[in-house]
């Protein structure tokens, strides 16, 4: 009989820690199935190159003209050597993959990573007549995309081929909404039109951001 009070202390706390597990249990269920689903749901082939904190790897450029290059995402590639210690002479080669085919492609550089603005634009129009120019972007609908005077774009093609589609450019980078950085990391957006339209608008989910060093 001495004994009880220590049997009945145990037995309290036995019972306290199967009430707490089985309150426990269900929240563990949860977390299970969230995570299970999460990696059973397939990834966007787009959403996944939304946006990247590191610096994306960069190589050699095989392209005539260029130094150094970036897989923005498969089948999308920026192209870029800087010259004259203050402009860069850029291009983005878009494969038929890519899913860039028809409207517009556009690389900017930006204040806020992953994000559209403040930015300064270069956007290649496709359609005739092809047209490659130099915008600021202040917000993220259309209206807030506009012509711009404090950078300038030179020196611009836009060729189309079966496969593929290369828009060149040389654009001024000390002046604007966000000056690049030639010696470090830079913010950058990118888009192209939907597949739906050919004409400057909208690009729903074909954009993404990251950050690229123009020093690698």
């Amino acid at each position: 009989m001495a004994f009880a009070p220590r049997k009945n202390a145990l037995f309290t706390r036995l019972i306290a820690a199967v009430l707490l597990l089985a309150a426990m249990v269900p929240s563990a269920q949860v977390a299970v199935a969230t995570a299970a689903a999460s990696a059973s749901a397939p990834m966007n082939a787009t959403t996944q190159y939304r946006t990247s904190a590191a610096a994306l790897a960069c190589s050699r450029s095989p392209v005539a003209g260029f130094a150094k290059k970036v897989t923005l995402k498969p089948g999308l590639v920026f192209h870029w050597k800087v010259v004259r210690g203050n402009m860069l002479r850029g291009a983005i080669i878009a494969q038929a993959t890519s899913g860039a085919k028809n409207g517009w492609i556009s690389i900017a550089w930006t204040k806020r990573p992953g994000k559209m603005y403040p930015a300064d634009a270069v956007v290649g129009n496709l359609p005739a007549p092809t047209a490659v120019k130099a915008y600021a972007m202040t917000g993220e609908s259309s209206s807030t995309v506009k012509p711009s005077s404090a950078f300038t774009v030179t020196a611009t093609t836009v060729a189309r081929k079966s496969r593929s589609t290369v828009i060149r450019f040389t654009r001024s980078g000390s002046s604007g909404l966000s000056p690049i950085n030639y010696a470090g990391s830079n913010n950058i957006v990118w888009a192209y039109s939907a597949a739906s339209s050919q004409t400057f608008g909208y690009h729903g989910a074909n954009w993404g951001s990251a950050t690229i060093n123009l020093a690698c």
